[in-house]
């Protein structure tokens, strides 16, 4: 049942993007091993890497692996924390104060007397006359408190939802009602029509025929053809009335048959979307409230056989889900967090800071709007804070192969936590090292038998692996000093372009524009690598500038950029570190352009002008809309976009 839990909240927290270690490039790649619970050693293109999700009775629903913190969704495995818009989400909650002031406790105080209201074992009043104990839910004065509970800002409007809710099936309620009142009124004028059209029928016998002169018989004869025609006449109007009785009947039968199915229907809608959202509060009062609407008995929810929620939760149990299921989970889920809560502070009383860091979050993935994931003390939250976010680091020195760094990372998380597996990350910054210098070694032999191709491709296959490899620095200007310095600026120039380090090209322009002054073409390379550099340079001093007073503006002039020069290390760190700043702009944008790829032209265009709302001079926000606006004008079909935020947006 936790795991099922688990799955649900990945349905609604789940990224459209994660963050894996980059494969090294040649055969000096680091061999990648199996996949840790940190993703610490995950190479993409390996085999682990390229694990898929087979079709399931699941569909695309996120299926989490219980022994490691990878889920598979979409035909991909996924690491759950090792992505941007966790990490960014997760470190705003452990900088977020607890919600215990004066609002938050009326708030709690008001959701837990709805909840003992609508509870079956709730007290009543004492009868005033019999003095009998009553037990039993008050189903008025609970959803009397519904609309104060809904006031609060925590509640977002939810308990406002539900209490419209509950009035709408009131309200049908009410509809159904007076129909069966029309119905019984209509079947009284029906029996006193019939009764009319019988009379009618029978007042006026017919003409005896025979008899007297042939005159008087011809005046008979048209005299009772008359009263006939008058008969037939008045009870055929009678006939008619009661025909349309009978159709108004069934029609208000029918009406409220579909009255009564379709008021239930929406209100196991709200049911099932509260619980997906998380909010299991909500989600129990909403099942509390349902027995007492449709007093039938019928609880099994009305789901499409083929959607990913009904296999879900049929595959779990084997039967139909019901109200009572859904009920029953979301209290399961409280308890569940309240568990991994009380978890957490033990291990933290213990030092098990990675363990208690690992806790947290996935209470806070479950039940991030619970009261006590939100009223965590401060005091807490910051014993991890600092250990989450060294964390967060050490994963972006190894994305950027920065592994001086990331060894000096591993040895404080060490000392901060007992319980950090240190071994898989050092054994990965270990391999990737030797296999570096390895390649050093084999550019050192071969530069003693003077092969300055073979010194070449160890050289790369070197720096692609260990970028800042100290020896391969060594090395190269041991080589600019013992040979020709200018035929090795050259191959240290084009070592450099053909592995778009520009930056390192930027910084020691110096020797590269004394080598290629005769070399026309190497030339013209040179002065647009310092000129695109230059602009950088100015790009990324003006978004430090930028960042103090408008992180979303810094972070978007950051991005455009990125897709020219993903592979510069400067832009990468500060992308990174606006990306933190800006996260909440972050999200909208990866959001709108997710629902863009989708077609979801409503949703990609909310999440545009959320995003805009947040950075009004945003041209990322602008242009989306201004796409969208256009397909809508095209009929729901996207026009090509640009290619250049196109590309910055997917990177």
């Amino acid at each position: 049942m936790k795991r099922l839990i688990f799955s649900l909240a990945l349905a609604a927290l789940f990224p459209a993007s994660a963050q894996v270690l980059p494969g090294g490039g040649g055969g000096g790649a680091p061999p990648a091993t199996t996949t840790s619970n940190n993703n610490y050693n995950m190479v993409p293109g390996s085999a682990a890497d390229r694990r898929t999700d087979t079709q399931t009775a699941l569909g695309n629903m996120p299926m989490a692996d219980p022994g490691s913190e990878n889920v598979a969704f979409n035909g991909k495995l996924w690491n759950v924390t090792n992505n941007r818009l966790m990490r960014s989400r997760f470190e705003t909650y452990l900088t977020t104060p607890e919600a215990n002031g004066p609002e938050d406790q009326a708030y709690r105080d008001i959701m837990a007397q709805i909840m003992e209201l609508l509870a079956p074992t709730h007290k009543q009043a004492p009868d005033p006359v019999t003095k009998v104990q009553l037990r039993g839910p008050e189903v008025t004065k609970a959803f009397a408190l519904l609309p104060e509970a809904g006031a609060a800002r925590i509640d977002g409007g939810l308990c406002n939802a539900v209490a419209n809710a509950v009035w709408d099936v009131w309200t049908s309620q009410k509809r159904v009602n007076e129909r069966k009142l029309a119905n019984v009124a209509m079947m009284e004028r029906r029996k006193q029509l019939e009764w009319n059209a019988e009379m009618g029928m029978n007042s006026t016998p017919l003409a005896k025929t025979g008899g007297g002169s042939s005159k008087n018989g011809q005046q008979n004869q048209q005299q009772q053809q008359q009263t006939n025609s008058a008969t037939v006449g008045r009870t055929s109007g009678y006939i008619k009335g009661i025909a349309e009785i009978e159709a108004r009947t069934k029609l208000n039968e029918t009406a409220m048959g579909l009255s009564e199915v379709t008021s239930k229907i929406q209100f196991q809608a709200l049911i099932i979307q509260l619980f997906m959202q998380r909010r299991f509060e909500h989600a129990v009062i909403a099942c509390r409230f349902y027995p007492n609407l449709f007093r039938d008995g019928e609880s099994i929810l009305q789901l499409d056989k083929d959607s990913d929620v009904q296999k879900l939760l049929s595959s779990s149990f084997g039967v139909p889900p019901t109200v009572s299921m859904i009920d029953g989970l979301s209290l399961e889920a409280i308890r569940s967090v309240d568990e991994s809560l009380v978890s957490f502070e033990n291990l933290v009383a213990r030092r098990d800071v990675d363990s208690a860091s690992n806790r947290l979050l996935e209470a806070y993935a479950i039940g991030e709007y619970l009261p006590r994931v939100r009223r965590l003390p401060m005091s807490e939250k910051t014993k991890v804070l600092d250990f989450v976010r060294k964390k967060n680091k050490l994963l972006s020195f190894l994305e950027m192969k920065d592994y001086s760094s990331a060894e000096t990372v591993v040895m404080e998380l060490r000392t901060t936590s007992d319980d950090f597996e240190y071994a898989k990350p050092l054994a990965a910054i270990q391999t990737a090292k030797t296999m570096s210098n390895l390649h050093v070694n084999n550019a050192n032999a071969a530069m003693g038998n003077k092969d300055a191709k073979t010194v070449e491709a160890e050289m790369r296959a070197a720096a692609e692996i260990w970028p800042t490899n100290p020896r391969v620095t060594q090395l190269s200007e041991h080589m600019m000093q013992s040979t020709d310095m200018k035929s090795q600026a050259l191959m240290e120039f084009d070592r450099l372009l053909s592995q778009r380090n520009y930056r390192q090209i930027f910084e020691n322009q110096a020797p590269f524009i004394a080598a290629v002054a005769d070399d026309l073409t190497r030339k013209q390379q040179l002065e647009k690598v310092l000129k695109d550099m230059g602009r950088l340079e100015l790009i990324l001093g003006g978004a430090k500038e930028m960042a103090a007073s408008s992180p979303p503006a810094a972070w978007e002039k950051v991005e455009k950029e990125s897709s020219l020069y993903p592979d510069d290390p400067v832009l990468s760190k500060l992308r990174a570190d606006l990306g933190v700043k800006a996260s909440d702009f972050v999200t909208a944008i990866e959001n709108a352009r997710q629902q863009e790829e989708k077609h979801q032209i409503g949703s990609a265009l909310a999440w545009y002008l959320k995003a805009k709302s947040m950075h009004p001079l945003s041209e990322m926000a602008r242009d989306g809309i201004k796409r969208l606006v256009e397909a809508v004008k095209l009929g729901d079909q996207p026009p090509p976009s640009d290619p250049t935020s196109a590309s910055a947006l997917n990177n």
